[in-house]
Order: C-alpha cells, then structure tokens, then sequence
C-alpha cells in the first residue's frame, strides 16, 4: 500500500513536470535533498521496488533506498537553498543538499561528514555551521569550490578538522559577524587542522580560530592567499608550522595572529612547478593587513641537521610591500624573517610595511664568538658564527635585499644575533628604519648602499654597519641619511669596510662613530686614515668628537652654519674615529653642536623603539655650544 502511495505521487509529479515554479523535497533521515521539478525527468522505483530513483532531465540517476525516505514534499521554487548547507550539532549532523542532481553526494558517520562533488562545470558552496567536539569535515571535488564557515566549532578526534581533497581554487569564506574554531586531532597523520590539496583563497570578515595538534594549524599543498578583507585570523597553536604552504603566500588583507607553533609561524615552501599568477615559487608576499607573529621555539639538532624556528620562512624571494607586520621571536637561534631569495621591502614610490622585528634569544648551539665585543663583526669572520650556524637573526636573506620604503623597527639583545643579514648585496633605497642591536646591525658580504630614506643603526655589542667586501664601494653612501654608532668601543665600529678606502660618497648624509674604522690589516684595529676611498661632498672623517653623551641632541653644521642634520646617541661613548659628511656640507670649517632641545621642525625623522625621535634632516633646533669645529675635505 505504502509502494502504491509513492507510485502515484511520483505520477503526480510527472503530471505536472512543467510547472517552473515548483520543487521537490526529498527527506531521508537528517538529510533533505532539493530539486525544481524543471530539472526532473522522471521519478520512479526500481524494478524490485526497493529504490526510488530521480531521473534529471541530463546526468545520471540518483536513487535512495526506499525505507530509507521519510517524506516528499512539494515546495515554492524559492524554498529551495542556493547552497549545501551541513549543520553541526553535537554527534549529528543536518543536511540540506540542492545539488543531489549534478553530482553533488553527502555521506555523514556521526559527525563526520564527506561530501563528494563529481560536477566539474560549475562552482558550487558549501555552508558549514553548528558544533559538536567530535567531528570532522571532507570534501571531494576536481573543480574549483567555495565553502563557508557560518558559526562552525569543529574539533575533529580522527584527523583534519576539515580535509579539502580538491586541486583547484577553494574559496573560504568567513561569514560576517560569526566565529569560527577548528582544532584537528592530536598525534594523527593529518597535515593540518585546515588543510586544502590546491590553491586556498581565504575572505570575507568573520573569525577563524584554529589549532593543529598534529602538524600545522593551517596548510595548502599549493598556494594560499588572504585577501583584502578585515576579517580575523587566529592560530592559537601548532606542532609545526602556524601557516604552511607551497607556491606561495600572499596577505592582501586581515588581521593575522600566530601563537605557540613548535616551528615557523609562516613558511613557503618550493613546489616545483610554476603557478598561474607568475609568482616565484616559495615566496611570500604581503601586500596589506595586520599581522602579529610571535615564536617562542627553540633550535632543535636531528642526526647532523640544526633545525631553527622563523616567523616568516620563503623558500623562494620575500615581498613586504605593505601591511603592519609585528615578529617576535624568544627562541634559541630564531629568526624573524629568512629568505632563501630575493627580499624586497616597499615599493619604488617609497610606501611600504610597518615592520617591527625583535630577538631575544641567544644562538642554538656552539657559542657565537667571545662574548660580544671580542668578536669583530660576523660574516663569516673567525668566531663570526655559531659552529652550528645557529645564531638568532631579525632578518636573514641569502639573496639580495632591497628596502624601497615603508618603516622598519629591529631589536636584538644577543651575542651574533644581526639585524638585516644578506649574503650578497643590501641596497636602502627609500623608508624610515631603526636598528638597535646588540650584533651588527647590518652585514653582508657584499656592497652596502644607502642610497634613499634614513637609517638609524646603534650596536651596544659589535659594529652597526659591516661590509666584507673587500674592495672599493663596500659601503657606499649616494643619497640616502645614515647614523650608525656601536657603544662598544674599539676595536668596534660604526662603519666597518675593512679599509677606510672602500668608502664611497656620492650623495646623502653620513654619520657615524665608535672605534677605530677600517683597519687595512685585516678585521678592526686602529687606523691613523683620514680619508675615504671616494667623495664628491665634503666630508670630514677623524676623532673628533672624542666622546658623546646620550644626554644630549648633537646637531652637525656645515660651511655656512646652517644645521644639517640632529643625532641622539642612546648610549655615553668615546668615539675613536668618525665619519661627518653631507650633500650640503661644503669643505672648510664645520661645527657639530650640542643641546638639550629636541628639534621643532625638520624634514624627516627617525624614531627608535620606544617611539623618540634619534635622527633629525634639516631641523630646526636650539643648541647651546660647540662640541668640535673640524675641517672638511
């Protein structure tokens, strides 16, 4: 009797196929699947009527086990959702389902839910919401797809909180006004809490909390790309990596916090195989948004590999083009930022990000050198690095770095932890920056070029600026304001090339004090040199003034007594040799001038870490003697 009833009611739907507005609700325990009856061919029952099967207009068959069913019902066109929508609660779930005819597939044990998408022509989204403390979330698909968390809580006893097994580009979405946790299963074999197969675009303004208790917290096989959205994002832990990804990482929007991750907080790794965008592989990339990342891990040894934690790791180049970016690393041997690649900061109009890196463990392993001062400068000199290569670093590039604009704040309090590193070249093109570090605060073994913006570098322990080049135009001065001290003392540095003749000057201000400067013999040591290689500005390079206080604003003057430039020192010390000079200094007789007045105007300004303004370009200041009065050549 009961077949009979289904039988007729199926007639009855065929009767009346063409009418446009009508729809088909299909219920079969916590599921209900929806369709127009425009789309339906035909309903009927197998032939040992154990089935009833739902024939689209195109596409296969679909078939339910009739004792299964529950009720079919007729509905308005608009009753029907425009999405699938899975709902969480507790150790069940709810499924509305109107893509049962194109391929679309829900299979759910418990909580656990595995969606099976076999359409390849057309995007459809799925709506997660709801919570229950044992249950997960699969998808399966080969073309591209949105999801939606709409107020999920998800923590998964099996594996991935959510598991998307789809190659193409996931869109997910963070519904407005919601908030969202997903926490994976700990000790599984899972890669990630939120783990996607292909390229995972993450928008929309809501609240992502997430947690990975067996791996990293969130991780693509390809890409992933935040995009420009006000929306939150928090990794509240991870076994390994806060963000893992391979292609590249892009962050055009949101406000990114990265906690307690047993490895990096963000790390790209190489692929292999070019993407659609043209960017290289392994990169990083910040074009915008907010983003705080702090590490505490240690360095770790397996077999002859030293293992050390970073807050943003590319395998490829580094782009920091934008944002507000805060990196804080405790660790022992943790670095801030490290790039195998290219790292560039701003862009050639001169914005750029708001970069705030500090370090404040000590290296992993061997010790860096003697304590500090007894070790001239790092890069690659005699006890310039931990035999493990474990020092902690604020910015470590392998390639060139190049600093177009934006403001940089690095700090590091420890022995062989450098502030920007670059084993080939640094060029500082534009941008306000501030170093105060107890290692080098710049070093590479290449040319060292200011050519734009104002760079402040203090170093309480080693030299502040450190070229190994070796040759003429190590540290070259062509545009752009400089003042680097170290308070160390001899043989330590404010400059330090080597030999003074390596020192080019073509443009710019440079100030500098410390030790004795560019001892020809080799790293160090006293030089009676008052000349630099090259100049075409007046400069003055000698021992006067032979000390500063850090209680003072000292002011250089040039031939006209017209102010150039404001300093502040952060520390009292004896300066051993020194380099004055700028663009308008003119040659004869200069001044430097000391007071207790900060400037009142000037046209730009460097602050330091704590916010007070350390070095002035053209101010506007009251000074109230004369330190020294040299010549300038």
């Amino acid at each position: 009797m009961k077949q009979m009833l289904f039988a007729v009611t199926a007639f009855a739907f065929l009767n009346i196929a063409n009418a446009q507005n009508d729809a088909i609700r299909i219920s079969h325990g916590l599921t209900n699947d929806y369709a127009l009856l425009s789309a339906i061919d035909s309903i009927f029952f197998d032939l040992d009527g154990t089935r009833l099967c739902v024939q689209p207009r195109s596409g296969e068959c679909v078939s339910f086990p009739y004792t299964e069913i529950s009720g079919i019902s007729y509905l308005p066109a608009d009753s029907c959702p425009s999405k699938l929508k899975i709902a969480y609660n507790g150790n069940s779930v709810s499924v509305d389902n109107p893509y049962f005819l194109s391929g679309v597939s829900v299979d759910a044990e418990g909580a656990y839910v595995t969606v099976t998408n076999l359409c390849e022509t057309e995007e459809y989204t799925t709506t997660l919401k709801g919570e229950t403390s044992d249950g997960g979330f699969v998808y399966n698909g080969t073309y591209k797809t949105t999801i939606e968390l709409n107020g999920l809580k998800l923590t998964s006893n099996r594996g991935a909180a959510i598991d998307i097994q789809c190659g193409k580009r996931v869109n997910l979405e963070l519904k407005k006004g919601t908030e969202n946790s997903l926490v994976d299963a700990a000790n599984g074999t899972q890669k990630a809490a939120l783990y996607c197969k292909g390229h995972l675009e993450i928008d929309k303004s809501g609240v992502l909390n997430v947690k990975g208790l067996t791996a990293h917290a969130i991780s693509a096989k390809e890409y992933i790309k935040l995009k420009k959205s006000d929306g939150v994002i928090n990794v509240l832990g991870a076994v390994k990596d806060g963000i893992h990804c391979k292609q590249y990482f892009q962050g055009n929007g949101f406000s990114l916090n990265i906690n307690n991750v047993g490895d990096d907080n963000i790390q790209s790794e190489l692929d292999g195989a070019a993407n659609d965008d043209g960017i290289a592989d392994g990169s990083i990339i910040v074009n915008d948004g907010t983003y705080v990342l702090n590490n505490s891990t240690n360095g770790s040894t397996e077999g002859t590999d030293t293992h050390t934690a970073k807050g943003m790791n590319a395998d490829g180049d580094m782009q920091l083009n934008g944002g507000n970016i805060k990196i804080s690393m405790t660790g022992t041997g943790g670095k801030g930022i490290r790039v195998e690649g290219t790292y560039t900061q701003g862009t050639e109009d001169g914005n750029g990000p708001v970069l705030t890196v500090s370090t404040t463990g000590t290296a992993y392993g061997s010790s860096s050198g003697s304590g500090g001062g007894g070790r001239p400068g790092g890069g690659g000199r005699p006890g310039g690095g931990a035999a493990s290569g474990a020092d902690a670093k604020a910015i470590k590039v392998i390639g060139a770095a190049v600093i177009y604009g934006g403001t940089t704040t690095v700090t590091t309090t420890q022995n062989g932890a450098e502030g920007l590193e670059s084993k080939t070249r640094i060029t500082i093109k534009g941008g306000s920056h501030y170093f105060k570090c107890y290692d080098d605060c710049i070093n590479t073994s290449g040319i060292i070029d200011f050519a734009g913006g104002n760079t402040v570098c203090y170093s309480n322990g080693n030299d502040a600026v450190d070229s190994n080049y070796g040759r003429t135009g190590a540290i070259t001065i062509s545009g752009g304001n400089v003042f680097a001290y170290t308070s160390k003392g001899s043989p330590e540095e404010g400059l330090d090339c080597d030999n003074n003749s390596y020192i080019v000057v073509t443009g710019g201000i440079g100030i500098s004090a410390g030790g004795s400067q560019g001892g020809g013999g080799g790293w160090g040591g006293s030089s009676s040199s008052s000349s630099i290689g090259q100049a075409s500005q007046g400069y003055y390079l000698g021992s006067s003034p032979s000390s500063y206080s850090s209680s003072y604003y000292y002011t250089l003057c040039n031939t006209q007594g017209q102010p150039v430039c404001t300093y502040k020192f952060e520390a009292n010390l004896s300066n051993s040799l020194s380099l004055l000079t700028a663009s308008n200094l003119g040659k004869g007789s200069v001044t430097v001038k000391s007071g207790s007045s900060v400037p009142t105007e000037y046209s730009s300004m460097v602050s330091n870490a704590n916010g007070t303004g350390v070095f002035f370009i053209d101010p506007t200041v009251t000074t109230s003697s004369t330190t020294a009065t040299v010549t300038a050549k």
